[in-house]
């Protein structure tokens, strides 16, 4: 029987590589947006340095008015935003990067309008604010990765919860500039699906109603906020740093942080990566 091994000489060099290679894997996290384009919506891969922002594709939002929230699924690897169709009805979108494909799904979200979403690995899927119009969302729901319900909290005090996002304990947070609880834009949700509490996040009010999301990046141990146009960083409870511009005509209303999306040419490079390796195995056996 012959077995197929790389020569001696290329081992030092490759167990190196690939142990550095799973490392990477595991701790290396881009930050993306979701925008509004001219006839369709557009994915966006953001530097958190300096704002700007690269298109990567754009897919077709024929009937909607308007698209805001992003959020990304490790179990899944989806990400999914929020197009809405009027003050009534919202429509959820699953998006893969990895095919640059977007479409909708059915969903167990109990009424038609909904607004903030976000993924909770603790709470065990997406939670996503609704209610009676998509300017007083301020009830509760719990998806798990088929966007089936399983949780429902639909008297949680909340008057409306534009943005859900997770802060870097793990806690979820909403963010709501125009329609804020008791007066305080930034909040903490504590134990959204049982004896549920709101606490008050700062002491101040600095978001304005083009502050449209935030996500946790974690390898930076930063908030980042969008602004529409431009990327901050939050600091604190709601200290607000300009980052930069995402870029002329570009406007952002979704950001969330996920993975790495191979490129074609690294794609390429990998199938022949492969192919060499196989055919140094087969001359060596």
């Amino acid at each position: 029987m012959f077995q197929h091994r790389a020569p001696p000489h290329v081992l030092p060099l490759l167990i190196p590589a690939l142990a550095l290679l799973s490392v990477n894997a595991a701790v290396r996290a881009d930050l993306y947006g979701i925008g509004r384009g001219i006839g369709a919506d557009t994915f966006y891969q953001i530097n958190t340095a300096t704002g700007a922002a690269t298109p990567l594709f754009s897919f077709s939002n024929a009937g909607t008015t308007s698209t805001f929230h992003l959020a990304y699924n490790p179990v899944t690897n989806r990400f999914v935003t929020v197009q809405q169709n009027g003050t009534t009805s919202s429509t959820l979108i699953e998006i893969d990067a990895t095919t640059f494909t977007a479409a909708a799904v059915v969903h167990g979200i109990p009424t038609s309008a909904f607004e903030g979403v976000e993924y909770s690995a603790s709470l065990g899927g997406f939670v996503v604010s609704y209610g009676t119009t998509t300017g007083a969302t301020g009830r509760l729901a719990l998806l798990d990765n088929g966007y089936t319900l399983i949780n429902n909290n639909p008297s949680t005090g909340l008057p409306d919860g534009d943005t859900l996002f997770l802060d870097g304990t793990g806690a979820l947070n909403v963010l709501d500039p125009n329609n804020p609880y008791n007066g305080w834009q930034r909040n903490l949700i504590n134990n959204p699906f049982g004896a549920t509490s709101i606490v008050v996040a700062g002491g101040s009010n600095p978001f304005a109603a083009t502050d449209a999301d935030c996500a946790w990046k974690a390898d930076e141990s930063r908030l980042f906020l969008t602004q529409t146009t431009s990327l901050a960083r939050i600091v604190g409870p709601n200290n607000i740093f300009s980052v930069g511009p995402y870029g002329p005509g570009i406007s952002i209303t979704g950001i969330a942080v996920g993975p790495p999306i191979p490129a074609p040419a690294s794609l390429c490079l990998l199938a022949a990566a492969g192919a060499v390796t196989l055919l140094r195995g087969r001359r060596t056996a």
